[in-house]
């Protein structure tokens, strides 16, 4: 499985009920992938959430910068 479809099953599963979009850019310094992800909110446990998708890309050896925008970020949302 390639990072981006790894990137995009681990990100549903972990916020799907509060996914708005996905967008993917890079790599950019030696990176694998630059991910935006787009919430309709923060979940309560967000942080847990977020250090589970974290570690399980970096155990399987991958490098994924991850930037998550809410609703109160700007108008990005609506690009």
């Amino acid at each position: 499985m390639e990072v981006k479809e790894l990137t995009e099953k681990l990100i549903q599963q972990e916020f799907g009920e509060w996914l708005l979009k996905i967008r993917y850019s890079g790599p950019f310094e030696g990176e694998d992938l630059d991910v935006d992800i787009f919430l309709k909110e923060e979940p309560a446990d967000f942080e847990d959430r977020d250090y589970r998708l974290y570690r399980f890309l970096r155990e399987k050896g991958f490098d994924v910068l991850i930037d998550y925008k809410l609703p109160d970020d700007s108008d990005e949302l609506l690009k």
